[in-house]
């Protein structure tokens, strides 16, 4: 039995989702209302109070902005003692607001501002506030090289500061940025079931074999993510080191020179490149390039976020080709239904585990047994190749 079955909750729950987040939070409100729903039906003791099962548990709650950009966060109920989850995706580029009189998309930075706006307009009225940002602000800018900011960490240390708790995050480029809070919550959940779950419903015939499948790191900095993948399947992986030019900055980055591949054949194989974000593209699919040029049969990316920063002609191109196969992300961020409605691509719905990270945290219970994930994937594997040798 789940140990949040019978913990009474911390405090009433409520969710206050940004506008940017709407469309999953609701798909999580409505996972954990069926399943308080079902606690109570099943189960005669008293779980807490009334009030434990709700229709809904969202809070109606807004950023109104001003002709002239500026804004305020307004609640319009009580959030008085509550267990309040704050929702924010601060990539959603979708949205746009009114400035002077022209439309101006909404930026990581105006997301960011929104979410502290809600937060001062609690008050310090809630419980218990919790932030669940799952691409993490700032996240690529973790680190300082000479006279930089350390955007992520300031950020980080801002929201501690204002009374947040609790910070949820998903794939984080690099999780010891919560060395910058380490007597606050810092959570950094992985996807992985639910990858592997997605890319094996929908290549439903493919051998995870050894001999027929390998997993690819695309850089140096996803190499832990990659043997995760690696050692849960039983397979072979492998690693491209990015050769970059460093005396030069482009967009902010070093110019990638060439990418050197370390690992086995991959010839005749499928490959599956596993990373923690699309951002234009470009690097994954050079990757991809090189692994088709060794002769990979089947080529699948999967990362936790794309933001395809660049479009999609590129991964067109590539899919025309025949040099991917698949790519797969998650709906933790936003994604346009132009992606959507691509034939090679596939969301990996994220909601019902959001719900169920909500609520245990609610219970005040430990998320240890839902972060480890590897009994669950082992299992799923295991009633794939049995019916995958039953059928062939």
């Amino acid at each position: 039995m789940p140990e949040n079955t019978t913990k009474s909750p911390i405090a009433p729950l409520k969710i206050i989702s940004l506008e940017g987040f709407k469309p999953l939070a609701e798909k999580i409100d409505k996972h954990i209302s069926i399943s308080r729903r079902n606690k109570e039906e099943k189960n005669n003791y008293n779980l807490s109070f009334p009030g434990y099962y709700k229709d809904s548990y969202l809070v109606n709650a807004q950023v109104p902005r001003f002709s002239s950009g500026e804004a305020k966060g307004v609640i319009k109920e009580t959030i008085h003692g509550m267990d309040l989850f704050i929702l924010a995706d601060i990539s959603n580029h979708s949205l746009t607001y009114n400035l002077y009189g022209e439309e101006n998309g909404m930026s990581p930075d105006d997301h960011f501002q929104d979410l502290k706006r809600l937060i001062d307009a609690c008050n310090g009225k809630a419980r218990r506030i919790n932030v669940i940002l799952p691409f993490l602000y700032e996240g690529r800018q973790d680190r300082r090289s000479n006279l930089e900011s350390l955007d992520c960490a300031t950020a980080l240390q801002e929201l501690v500061e204002m009374g947040v708790q609790n910070i949820i995050t998903f794939d984080a480029h690099e999780a010891r940025v919560q060395n910058a809070i380490p007597l606050e919550g810092f959570d950094n959940f992985y996807t992985s079931y639910q990858f592997l779950q997605a890319f094996l419903n929908t290549e439903n015939g493919i051998s995870i074999e050894k001999e027929d499948l390998m997993v690819i790191s695309p850089d140096v900095g996803g190499m832990s993510r990659a043997v995760f993948y690696s050692n849960i399947l039983g397979v072979d992986m492998g690693m491209f080191y990015k050769r970059r030019d460093y005396s030069i900055v482009s967009d902010g980055k070093n110019p990638i020179i060439a990418h050197e591949f370390l690992g086995g054949d991959v010839a005749g194989k499928s490959v599956f490149i596993v990373d923690d974000m699309i951002a234009s593209g470009e690097s994954v699919l050079e990757v991809a390039a090189e692994l088709k040029a060794r002769k990979a049969e089947r080529i699948y990316i999967a990362a936790t976020f794309g933001l395809f920063t660049s479009g999609f002609d590129n991964f067109d191109k590539a899919y025309e080709k025949g040099i991917i196969n698949r790519v797969y992300t998650s709906n933790l961020i936003h994604t346009s239904e132009e992606v959507l409605n691509m034939p090679y691509y596939t969301n990996v719905d994220i909601s019902k585990y959001l719900s169920l990270i909500i609520d245990t945290l609610n219970h005040d219970c430990s998320v240890d047994g839902i972060m480890n994930s590897s009994a669950l994937i082992r299992q799923r594997l295991n009633d794939y190749r049995e019916n995958y040798r039953k059928n062939h």
